[in-house]
């Protein structure tokens, strides 16, 4: 009986509070992921990117998207792209994960060298905070 109620507890605080990672990629260099190749390390867009196999969803942030609906939002996308790739390759420091989003990404924020990755591809003018986006935001 006490095994299960350390169990519980276990449980209940591993859903409560996010888990961090610390990251060693030392020897990792960064790049954007390939359609139709294995995704193991690699930048899909300017919010989504895969870390040792493991799909990852920037947490708070919404970047543009590739196939966006007008060509400003495609361009926006490939610059926030390119800018999250330069990010990583700084070095990642810490993986703060925060469970999972409808598609089954882990939901996650990063630490890099230069600081937290949401707040930094904000301030660069390549995603805006998760909620605030709306349907036309990158195509005005």
């Amino acid at each position: 009986m006490i095994y299960i109620c350390v169990l519980a507890v276990l449980l209940v605080a591993a859903v409560i509070r996010p888990v961090s990672a610390i990251a060693d990629d030392s020897n990792v260099l960064w790049q954007e992921c390939h359609p139709y190749e294995r995704r193991i390390t690699c930048v899909v867009d300017g919010d989504t990117l895969w870390y040792q196999g493991t799909k990852i969803r920037l947490l708070d942030i919404d970047a543009p998207e590739v196939e966006g609906l007008c060509l400003n939002e495609r361009q926006l996308a490939q610059s926030a792209k390119l800018e999250l790739t330069r990010l990583l390759n700084t070095g990642l420091i810490r993986i703060a994960y925060d469970g999972q989003d409808r598609y089954g990404r882990h939901l996650a924020t990063l630490l890099v060298r230069e600081g937290e990755v949401g707040p930094a591809m904000i301030a660069a003018g390549l995603a805006v905070p998760f909620g605030q986006r709306g349907s036309s935001l990158w195509c005005r």
